[in-house]
């Protein structure tokens, strides 16, 4: 069974185009998937698929601003100055449409990059209502993003946060290509040539983001890596990094460490990581991404067993 619906954000009530694979009547579990910034839950449909041939109920939205979660078509990249908090929201909304409509159903979140931050953000504030985090390709923290959110606070009030500033978006690509410069435009996103032009052929992937959603960003990186804040219920929800060893995001290795270390730090005891050799940001669109899929479903299979 494969279903589009929205769900309006309780935040504002925008609607959040949502998808549902489901070919079970009682599934093992709910997985709940969150994109990463200019994508679509599309982008991570051969994961859901893979998931629910497997016998898990499979659900994903696109966040604010995503794919058909706008307004109008000139919204693309606009998270309607939601920030933070109304990403939050919206993670909570679609939980409790899961646990309406898959009652007595372990929830496990599986999020990458930008999502993985608004994961992360929406366990600091609530952490009973799934049974395990997935993170992938989280962005490790950057010092700079202070300095840049700043200047965006005071940008977007004089503009609105209308604007697109594609210069900017262009030159924090290209240092995050540094590395891979002699294979094309953003080779730092994934390794598989294939993927990268169907991303640059879908016009609701390659656009500039406004500089509201840049906020946004921003905004979720500073609460989650934060410690104020944190209502840690669940300290022993096991939650798995995994990360290409060559990712951009990660900064460094060290840095990768001390994104999962964080959670230790704030009150987390089941925190475990894997580096997939080669890999870079996409790991779920990556080649070899069947181990990836792999080492998620170990995850939630032993979770669900010793549960």
């Amino acid at each position: 069974m494969k279903t589009h619906l929205y769900i309006k954000s309780p935040a504002d009530g925008l609607p959040l185009k949502t998808l549902v694979l489901c070919g079970n009547e009682k599934p093992k579990a709910a997985v709940l998937f969150i994109h990463g910034l200019c994508g679509k839950i599309e982008r991570m449909l051969p994961t859901m698929n893979h998931f629910a041939d497997e016998g898990y109920a499979c659900i994903g939205f696109d966040m604010r601003g995503h794919g058909d979660s706008i307004k109008a078509e000139e919204d693309r990249g606009y998270t309607y100055h939601g920030g933070s908090k109304a990403m939050t929201e919206d993670i909570r909304a679609v939980i409790g449409w899961i646990e309406n409509n898959f009652p007595k159903t372990s929830i496990y979140l599986v999020a990458h990059s930008m999502g993985s931050l608004a994961a992360r953000t929406y366990l600091k504030s609530d952490d009973t209502h799934i049974n395990g985090l997935i993170l992938c390709g989280s962005p490790s923290f950057n010092p700079l993003s202070t300095i840049a959110r700043l200047f965006l606070n005071v940008y977007n009030a004089a503009t609105g946060g209308h604007d697109r500033l594609e210069a900017l978006q262009r030159f924090i690509s290209d240092l995050y290509n540094k590395d891979f410069n002699d294979e094309g435009f953003q080779a730092w996103m994934c390794s598989d040539p294939e993927e990268r032009q169907k991303f640059f052929d879908d016009p609701e992937c390659n656009y500039t983001c406004t500089t509201d959603c840049s906020l946004t960003l921003l905004m979720l990186m500073k609460e989650t890596y934060s410690k104020k804040g944190w209502h840690v219920a669940n300290p022993s929800l096991p939650i798995l990094f995994i990360s290409g060893e060559n990712d951009s995001c990660m900064i460094s290795m060290k840095k990768f460490h001390e994104s999962a270390g964080f959670l230790n730090s704030v009150g987390y005891t089941d925190v475990s990581s894997i580096i997939f050799p080669y890999m870079r940001h996409e790991v779920l669109n990556e080649i070899g991404k069947e181990s990836a899929w792999q080492a998620i479903s170990e995850f939630i299979s032993r979770e669900r067993r010793d549960g």
